[in-house]
């Protein structure tokens, strides 16, 4: 990512992003998965679209949002980050089940991809957060299912 805005030095861009230049590079060798403060401080500072951060989708770099709708719209797909993250962890905390923070971060891109496309092109942060018990409701379920499938595996096998 340093390489796009042609910062060598880890120290400065770190700093543009608030964080330290020891975490900054757990992120570049992908042991951490950065949170929503940084992918907001992504967009913040370099203008980096926060979707093609998240799923590697779409263009780099923000298209110029020319009105406060469509920048109000890319901020609620912003701040859903935080509960659907907490939603994902309490679901598989209730379920049992370890996760990763690398599946952590694959998770929250699939339900937040899968949240947005389902809330349809005009949503708003009620809408978005009405979905957020079906997101429980087919995650857990997801999980149960793999569970029994495992267990199933394990008694044709032992």
């Amino acid at each position: 990512m340093r390489a796009a805005f042609d910062i060598d030095d880890r120290n400065v861009f770190a700093s543009r992003l608030s964080i330290s230049k020891s975490g900054l590079a757990h992120y570049e060798r992908g042991e951490r998965v950065p949170d929503a403060e940084l992918l907001c401080a992504y967009h913040r500072e370099f203008g980096v679209n926060i979707s093609w951060l998240v799923t590697g989708q779409g263009d780099m770099f923000e298209t110029g949002q020319s009105t406060n709708t469509e920048h109000g719209s890319h901020q609620l797909l912003v701040d859903l980050i935080n509960p659907l993250g907490r939603l994902i962890n309490k679901v598989y905390r209730d379920q049992q089940v370890r996760i990763t923070d690398d599946q952590r971060f694959a998770e929250l891109t699939r339900w937040h991809n899968n949240l947005t496309s389902r809330a349809g092109p005009s949503f708003e942060w009620n809408d978005l957060m009405s979905q957020l018990p079906w997101v429980e409701q087919s995650l857990a379920e997801e999980l149960r299912l793999k569970r029994a499938d495992a267990e199933g595996n394990k008694r044709s096998t032992g």
